[in-house]
Formats: structure tokens, sequence, C-alpha cells
């Protein structure tokens, strides 16, 4: 399995791909190309870094990892996705990816890495073994264009901290 980081430029090459991966996690047809392109955006914007997870067969996973921008926020990311295609889950794609992620948030000096995820996802348990902490559940927080509601559960992990970071 080879890890390769995109850029705004190789974002599109993957695009059939990355729309796989997103179609699999249950993200509807008519968004996936409105995701695509605010990952690109992201990227260009150097907001963002994004990887993806290529065998001999093809994309098996992505990570997105989106760097904060606030002033008071500069130590944190957030993983925003970490998708694996389901037939290529329990071989280490995810483990990899994320391995990846946390490394390169050390390099942009950001400490601390969270997520929301909807609440009984299958990825708690990996995260859990990953070394995330739960935070904690928020009612509701998760809601579809259509105006389905889900609650949401946060993790976090503390990388390092920094001078200043207490």
């Amino acid at each position: 399995m080879k890890i390769a980081q995109l850029n705004s430029a190789t974002l599109p090459v993957y695009y059939r791909d990355i729309a796989t991966l997103l179609v699999e996690a249950d993200t509807s047809l008519s968004s996936v190309e409105t995701q695509v392109y605010r990952l690109r955006s992201a990227l260009e914007q150097n907001s963002a870094l994004i990887w993806i997870a290529r065998d001999e067969v093809g994309i098996a996973g992505m990570a997105y990892l989106s760097l904060s921008q606030d002033s008071d926020g500069m130590n944190r990311a957030q993983l925003k996705a970490l998708r694996v295609l389901r037939h290529k889950r329990g071989q280490g794609t995810g483990k990899l990816l994320l391995n990846t992620l946390e490394a390169a948030a050390r390099m942009q000096q950001r400490g601390l890495v969270y997520l929301n995820m909807p609440t009984g996802s299958p990825g708690e348990k990996f995260l859990r073994a990953s070394g995330y902490r739960c935070l904690g559940g928020l009612p509701d927080y998760l809601c579809s264009g259509a105006g389905t509601c889900r609650a949401s559960i946060i993790y976090y992990k503390r990388l390092s901290t920094f001078p200043g970071v207490r």
C-alpha cells in the first residue's frame, strides 16, 4: 500500500475514486461534486491536507485533515475524513492513513487532532484503539439537507504539547 499526498492539481485526477469512497460512506451523489470542490478549495488555501492510499488495483482509502486557521487554534487540526473501502478494511490501510495524518499534523505543529462522527459508528472502535479519547456527544449535531438529524460523538488525540500550550 502506498500513501500519496494530493494537491489542488492532482485531486481532479482521482475524482472518480474519491467519489466512490464518499458514496460508499453514505454521501448522496448530488453532494459528491460539491465536496470535491470544497476539498480543492481548501487545498488551494493551504487549510487542508489530503492523502490517498493506493494499491495495484487503485485507491483503497483517503484521509483529510483540516488545519485550523483561527488565531486561537493554530495548535489544532480536525480530522474531516478517514475513509477506507469496505472490502479493504482490516488490512491496515486506515492505520497507515491515520499515522500519516498524525505525522503531518505534528510537522504543522498541530498538537491536537479532533473529529466528530455519528454516534455508534464502526469507526469508534478503531479510533479508541488508535489512542483517541471520547470527549462526549452532541444531540442532533449532524443534519442532512433533507432535515434528518443524528447525534454526533467527539473524539480527540493529543499528539504533543508546544511551548505556551498547557
